[in-house]
């Protein structure tokens, strides 16, 4: 997934705004899927708004928890390995040669409006990609396949060459055909999808849109009719948009939130041993980084043109604290990083890159490097020039990203310390993703949250996905052709051999450098909800933002029960807890013969 995991935007109404829709929603009456004559509400608060509700505008972090929760992918992911699992396609398999992919869909599906979901559906999502170049999606369709539809339930996905595609699988959502198909007939269709602002979204996923408010909230209801069952306990969802993590932390203390996500260690550290709120430290599968800009992205690109000398960049990596960044702006909540794909949880593709490309903090080897480069300081100022012209390069940090700033500044300090002049421009996640599309910025500083396979982290670096992905337009003829290779690998350990190859070029070109590898600081209340479902399944996985949605198929109100065995990685004392909880229900059907209404999603 976004893929980049953004962590903020503005509210424009504040918590005021917040507190009223938690209200509303907390007094609606409707028919839930547990059968209760209330509503149920899962309040989560998040640091962010979603980026659009058009999926080829998606951006960042809650957006793909938005998406995920109306669209469904068409093969999804196994919460225990995070390898290709059923969805709405519900069973596959693959030619002698690898080059024919019959997929059957599954019967029943219907889309939010009523629409039957059949194989012509999938198969024209994937063609609309495939045929248009769409930029976040296209790399999960390598050579140039074709899609026939033989039955309602079946298509056939064509390759020109051998592929392991199907099975990556694609994080794309299956978009109704009757909706999108009009942009097909447009002069340019990718321009019209992407400029369609898709306000009331049509999918087949668990939930569907019941309000947006720009800034504020995301309001979603469950459908009774979805094809997996509904949810066991919840019926609706609303993501409560903050711009301060105090006031959301305050909200989530008070009972006006049930979860929250993407804390700064202070704030989650100041949550351990608070009453009716147990915290968690989740593997967030993501890296911090800076990225410099190479220009490409037009006219307008503002990148400095010493960003394509490789020496100066190696030497900025030689100026960087990796270790005071850690301990100061992550208060060790996160660990050193080197390589584009990471160990933990999906660490199968890993490399340790060795000391010689980890460019390890010296600043006295940086400043000897610019000085062999001729990047020096003629006029004794104390800022280095390159070509005749003084060094000022602009550091775009974002103010709702965890880190960013606090980390922004430190680069800048790094930099002067080695004589390279630069300023910062501070903004929010939307400005930051136009002015990322522009160009006009010098070197940022995000994060990259990559899918379980390596192909989409690594598809990042290629050529062909400058004004798509791409940090900063880099480009390299030799990591294209590697990258290509490896789509065509079908050999595990030779496919791993390339890539071990990519991340090496990668860490010595210093397109962009890896920070760390960071966890997701999650909290939520134990006297509301229960039933939190990791993704994976594993001790550090996450209870919410992650691969699948079992969280919000899953979660009942306390004492309700929950059918589904989870695992959260609590404290002692939390199981505890929960076991005297057990009793006590147990007792209570006993004495009053209750009837448990749990199921399991």
């Amino acid at each position: 997934m976004r893929k980049r995991r953004i962590l903020g935007m503005t509210v424009v109404l504040g918590v005021i705004g917040s507190l009223l829709a938690s209200t509303a929603a907390l007094a609606q009456e409707s028919d839930s899927p547990s059968g209760t004559a209330e509503a149920v509400v899962f309040d989560v608060g998040v640091d962010s708004d979603i980026t659009s509700l058009n999926p080829f505008n998606l951006c960042c972090g809650p957006d793909y928890e938005v998406m995920n929760l109306m669209y469904d992918l068409a093969i999804g992911f196994d919460n225990s390995t995070l390898e290709a699992a059923p969805a709405i396609v519900e069973s596959w398999e693959h030619s002698e040669d690898y080059m024919d992919w019959t997929m059957n869909v599954r019967e029943g599906a219907t889309f939010s409006d009523g629409t039957p979901l059949t194989a012509e559906d999938v198969a024209f999502t994937f063609a609309f990609i495939t045929d248009n170049a769409m930029p976040f999606y296209k790399d999960y369709f390598p050579f140039s396949p074709t899609y026939e539809v033989v039955s309602p339930t079946q298509l056939i996905w064509h390759a020109q060459e051998p592929t392991f595609a199907p099975e990556i699988p694609a994080y794309a959502p299956v978009l109704p055909k009757h909706i999108w198909e009009e942009f097909n007939s447009a002069e340019d269709p990718k321009k019209a999808a992407k400029e369609f602002a898709n306000e009331n979204p049509i999918g087949s996923g668990p939930f569907t849109l019941t309000e947006y408010a720009d800034g504020q909230r995301i309001h979603l209801t469950a459908r009774d009719d979805y094809w997996g069952g509904p949810p066991a306990g919840i019926t609706d969802v609303i993501f409560h948009v903050y711009d301060n993590q105090e006031t959301m932390v305050n909200d989530l203390k008070g009972g006006q939130l049930d979860f929250v996500d993407g804390l700064n260690a202070t704030l989650f550290n100041s949550l351990q041993g608070q009453p009716n709120i147990a915290t968690h430290v989740g593997d967030g599968g993501c890296w911090g980084n800076i990225a410099w800009n190479f220009g490409g992205q037009g006219d307008q690109a503002t990148n400095d043109p010493v960003i394509q000398e490789l020496d100066f960049r190696q030497a900025m990596a030689y100026s960087i604290d990796r270790q005071e960044i850690v301990d100061k702006v992550y208060q060790g909540t996160s660990t050193l990083g080197y390589s584009i794909l990471m160990p933990g949880v999906n660490g199968s593709w890993y490399s340790d890159i060795p000391p010689e490309l980890q460019f390890n903090y010296d600043p006295e080897q940086a400043k000897a490097m610019l000085d062999s480069a001729g990047i020096t300081d003629t006029n004794g100022d104390g800022n280095r020039e390159f070509d005749g012209q003084e060094l000022n390069l602009e550091i775009l940090s974002i103010s709702d990203v965890a880190g960013s700033v606090d980390t922004g500044k430190l680069l800048q300090s790094y930099m002067a310390d080695v004589g390279v002049g630069s300023f910062i421009t501070t903004v929010n996640t939307n400005k930051a993703y136009s002015l990322w599309g522009d160009g006009t910025f010098d070197v940022y500083v995000w994060d990259w949250c990559p899918d379980p396979d390596p192909d989409f982290m690594l598809s990042v670096f290629t050529t062909d996905q400058c004004l798509g992905w791409s940090d900063g337009c880099y480009t390299n003829p030799e990591f294209d052709e590697l990258y290509q290779l490896q789509q065509t690998q079908l050999d595990r350990a030779e496919r791993k051999a390339t890539i071990d190859q990519m991340q090496l070029m990668i860490a010595e070109e210093v397109p962009t450098m890896v920070l760390n590898y960071w966890s997701d600081l999650q909290a939520y209340r134990t006297d509301t909800l229960e039933g939190y479902v990791l993704s994976p399944d594993r001790p550090e996985g996450l209870l919410l933002m992650g691969y699948v949605n079992d969280t919000y198929m899953n979660l009942v109100p306390v004492g309700e029960g929950s059918a589904a065995a989870t695992s959260t990685g609590l404290p002692a004392w939390v199981w505890i807890a929960v076991a005297a909880g057990v009793v006590l229900i147990v007792v209570a059907v006993v004495m009053s013969r209750r009837k448990s209404d749990a199921e399991e999603a």
